[in-house]
């Protein structure tokens, strides 16, 4: 809602044979503040990936800038066909656990949270310190990659009714961009798969 009020510019190009680059940039005619996604499609693997970028155009200090995500996505299921199911594997906690795999059905009201252990600063520390899931929908899913080597976040959360929320992003964001400064979110990506079959889509990814 905030940026559809600022003024937008598109820019396309072709980076290969297999890649397109779509970057669209708002700008904040009061503070100067720009937000930039520099989206990357390709067109030999049914995936996407992005970055946000964040910064200061302006003279002087922005406002406060917090709970910046990489991705805040909605997913809808039929009312009648199967449940949501998050596939993954731990991360590395020096346990014979260790990368052991994980189901995980996300029924109503459910939120499952993963993120590295506070201060580890290892992208892929403890068992939910993992950044790649495998969101299997009804007649497909998706694959989703944080792409950050510290201190990462993502969240899965289900409403009452056929609703999945997904968020993910560096874990905490709390700032001021001084004039000049600029900041980036994780780079997000993702793969879509169509059937049943799971284990095929990690061959695809």
């Amino acid at each position: 809602a905030l940026l559809a009020a600022w003024p937008k510019k598109v820019d396309t190009k072709k980076l290969d044979a297999n890649r397109s680059q779509l970057t669209m940039t708002w700008t904040d005619p009061k503070t100067g503040l720009e937000v930039r996604c520099v989206a990357v499609e390709y067109a030999d693997y049914p995936a996407v990936e992005w970055t946000v970028y964040v910064k200061n155009t302006g003279t002087t200090n922005t406002p406060i800038l917090e709970k910046i995500q990489g991705v805040d996505a909605r997913f809808e299921r039929d009312a009648k066909g199967d449940e949501f199911v998050l596939h993954g594997i731990k991360g590395d906690f020096e346990s014979a656990e260790g990368y052991e795999p994980y189901r995980r059905p996300l029924v109503p009201g459910a939120e499952a949270r993963y993120a590295p252990p506070n201060g580890s600063g290892k992208s892929s520390d403890g068992p939910a310190g993992w950044p790649y899931f495998n969101l299997q929908t009804p007649g497909g899913g998706t694959i989703i990659a944080v792409g950050w080597p510290g201190q990462w976040a993502a969240s899965f959360t289900r409403d009452a009714g056929t609703r999945l929320t997904v968020r993910a992003g560096q874990e905490l964001t709390r700032l001021t961009l001084k004039p000049g400064e600029e900041i980036s979110t994780p780079l997000i990506a993702m793969l879509f798969w169509n059937g049943s079959d799971f284990v095929a889509a990690q061959n695809l990814w």
